[in-house]
């Protein structure tokens, strides 16, 4: 049996869109977290992520077959000595857009 594999390197807001429908059998992606380096990425502050990271985990749903495999990793923000919730506000308006 021969396994293959494509890296797509890049954007994902771009690089998704030239994906085909359930075409992708594994999706591994570390997006940056909440107010963390912010030089770099920006920054998105805990009270926007969801928001900013909907339209990018939609884009993954479309694109992942229905047997393939997602692994987020993504870690809660602490503000003075309270876990934010973004994390779990995500996984919640996720599972609206079909995830399991």
């Amino acid at each position: 049996m021969e396994i293959t594999a494509d890296i797509y390197h890049g954007d994902s807001a771009e690089q998704l869109k030239l994906l085909p429908n359930d075409s992708i059998d594994l999706i591994i992606t570390s997006p940056p977290y909440a107010d963390q380096r912010k030089n770099t990425y920006g920054g998105i502050h805990h009270d926007k992520y969801v928001e900013w990271f909907l339209p990018i985990s939609a884009q993954l749903l479309r694109v992942l077959k229905p047997t393939g495999t997602f692994v987020l990793n993504i870690k809660e923000k602490v503000i003075k000595g309270e876990r934010s919730t973004y994390v779990i506000e995500l996984i919640l308006e996720m599972r609206k857009q079909g995830w399991l």
